[in-house]
């Protein structure tokens, strides 16, 4: 009976694992496909779905650019959404194709602008956090170990989502990134805070209720997650801030900037606000490439 037990037991995490590789599956044989290929077609289909058949979270996305750019006429607002859709379709087809790409196919759409500023902090085997927002294409990052000399790790929050969540563990961890819980990273980290590392965080999502740092983001008051904050000061790490800006290759420039070098001895949420005022430029320069859809304000 207790052998019964054990299998019923464990017949949700089974049919999850089955769910899970009877999807890759076919994704992988997608992905095979060239990239213009999965524009013309995938692409194509998913911003008539998006945007023209289902109106996906089309409301959340014209209330957060209304809110954002109350300068902006209606039109130039209706503009920006269908940027928007588009860049979205773009990115879903970079998903897709994040399934099977090579590792030197990624490489040659990913450019690192300035490298020798990460470089110059391995030298003085200095740990490294660096935040970005939900921002161009975000799981592209997944190519830098390959780029760099050095360890990179990505912080993520689990997704409710199981399923969704093992594609993206899948994509992140292709080429060598190591993926750190969240609330488990100031532990993994302090054991190896005197080594060289980088370490990415998505800092823009939505930190909880009565949580996180209040400031005025793209007109609006928000709360930003400033746990990254919290670790860079546990650990003494330089801060950086990335930018993303898209290439003629159908890629990313990766840009870094110098936030901070001594975290300890910033203000309370100085380094948090500090972030939320960069990606807030980067934002308005290039406003499609945003995450218009998550309902960032609650």
């Amino acid at each position: 009976m207790n052998g019964i037990t054990e299998v019923m037991g464990r017949l949700p995490v089974l049919f999850g694992k089955a769910l899970y590789l009877t999807m890759l599956f076919p994704l992988v044989l997608l992905s095979r496909l060239p990239y213009s290929l999965l524009l013309g077609t995938v692409g194509r289909c998913c911003y008539f779905l998006t945007y023209s058949f289902a109106r996906y979270r089309y409301h959340v996305v014209l209330q957060n650019l209304s809110r954002s750019f109350p300068e902006k006429p209606y039109a130039e607002i209706h503009a920006l959404a269908k940027d928007f859709y588009r860049h979205f379709s773009c990115l879903v087809v970079e998903m897709i194709k994040s399934f099977s790409i090579s590792r030197r196919e990624l490489a040659g759409r990913v450019r690192i602008v300035n490298a020798d500023l990460l470089e110059h902090y391995q030298r003085e085997a200095k740990p490294m956090v660096a935040l970005l927002g939900h921002y161009g294409n975000w799981e592209s990052l997944s190519i830098l170990p390959s780029k760099l000399p050095f360890p990179v790790n990505a912080l993520y929050k689990p997704l409710s989502n199981k399923s969704v969540g093992r594609f993206i563990m899948y994509i992140r961890s292709r080429f060598g990134m190591q993926l750190i819980p969240a609330e488990k990273a100031v532990r993994q980290l302090m054991k190896a805070k005197d080594d060289a590392s980088l370490n990415l965080f998505i800092a823009d999502q939505f930190p909880g209720r009565n949580r996180g740092l209040p400031m005025e983001l793209l007109n609006q008051p928000t709360a930003l997650f400033d746990g990254a904050e919290k670790l860079a000061k546990a650990i003494n790490a330089v801060v950086f801030y990335v930018e993303l800006e898209r290439n003629e290759g159908a890629g990313w420039d990766v840009h870094f900037s110098l936030i901070t070098d001594k975290p300890t001895e910033t203000a309370k949420g100085e380094i948090t606000r500090n972030f939320g005022e960069r990606l807030q430029e980067t934002i308005r320069k290039e406003p499609a490439y945003w995450l218009w859809s998550h309902r960032r304000w609650k």
